[in-house]
């Protein structure tokens, strides 16, 4: 290799291949780092839907800005060595395992699949206030590194209605796409991936393993899954079959997901209650107004009996209950 792409980046190898693109190790001789470039295959440089899929990645990915994703340090246009011009996008080298080399040797331990699945689900939260919906959501899109998991391919997100207000103000370009994306496709795909890494097989009963990617990516629906792992909290059996409810409109946020699987994680005794308002600085579009009320997919206690008044004089604590902060990684950057 040793190849210059605009005058900055010197690629090294090929170290991924996508449906349209390439992805390089490169030396950023700027700042003297090695980097990840993804460069649009030089068969579709003048397929025009194909150069705004890797532009749209670029502006989808660096929208996120979430430690369990790749930071995105530059993108735009690159003179190939023939003349011809594609998009590249200049991204973090990652260093792990694919998630799906890793259930290939069989299931995870049920707490290091919870925990991959809270850092998901908080990605996913994030990305569907921001107008973003992944549609790929499968093993072979997440890396198992060092400092936990990353989705590392954006390349069939589309956007979508933003809840966020400051995602509002700088609004993302569309795509066409086959069928209308949602989030609860996402959930859905969440819930199927959370009982790979349970079982360490599919819920599809197809026995083909692309049968099983092509069932997932289109999403169809797998039978209601039965999980007889020994230990397994009752919890993270909830928030499977929940995710994978029949019914779009039954699944919960991703926020909810990542909220009940990392109060597992905090306090193994207490767990998660119920929904609450998702935690996040971004204000709403709708700012203060209550969101409408719906049934919990997950159980919920007792509600308590009300505390004895205070005596005339006494001091007054306040019985207002505060969340778990959540553990890292969980991302605390402004936008």
């Amino acid at each position: 290799m040793g190849t210059a792409i605009v005058g900055r980046y010197v690629l090294i190898a090929p170290v991924g291949y996508g449906g349209v693109s390439v992805v390089y190790q490169a030396v950023d001789t700027f700042h003297g780092v090695r980097v990840a470039v993804k460069l649009l295959s030089s068969a579709f440089a003048d397929d025009a839907y194909a150069r705004d899929r890797v532009r749209q990645e670029a502006l989808i990915t660096n929208r996120l800005r979430h430690p369990s994703v790749p930071r995105v340090f530059d993108f735009g246009d690159a003179q190939l060595p023939d003349g011809g011009q594609v998009p590249y996008v200049a991204m973090e080298l990652l260093s792990g395992t694919m998630l799906a080399g890793r259930l290939a040797e069989g299931a995870l331990p049920w707490p290091e699949a919870v925990k991959v699945c809270a850092t998901i689900a908080d990605v996913l939260a994030i990305a569907h206030r921001r107008g973003v919906v992944h549609r790929d959501l499968t093993p072979t899109n997440i890396m198992m590194t060092e400092t936990g998991p990353k989705i590392i391919d954006f390349g069939e997100a589309t956007t979508v209605q933003a809840v966020s207000a400051l995602a509002l103000d700088q609004p993302l370009p569309s795509r066409r796409v086959s069928s209308a994306p949602a989030p609860a496709d996402d959930v859905y795909a969440l819930g199927v991936l959370l009982y790979q890494m349970l079982t360490g097989r599919s819920p599809y009963p197809t026995a083909s393993a692309d049968g099983q990617m092509h069932a997932a990516r289109m999403r169809h629906i797998a039978p209601t899954p039965v999980l007889l792992v020994p230990g397994l909290p009752r919890v993270v059996a909830e928030v499977c079959r929940g995710c994978m409810a029949k019914r779009p409109e039954e699944r919960p946020p991703a926020s909810e997901v990542a909220l009940a699987l990392w109060s597992l994680m905090i306090d193994p005794a207490g767990g998660w209650t119920g929904p609450q308002r998702p935690l996040s600085s971004e204000p709403d579009v709708t700012e203060l107004e209550p969101a409408p009320e719906r049934p919990s997919p997950w159980p919920v206690p007792a509600p308590r009996s009300a505390p004895e008044p205070p005596a005339p004089g006494a001091h007054r604590h306040s019985g207002r209950a505060y969340a778990a902060a959540r553990p890292e990684p969980y991302s605390t950057r402004s936008d």
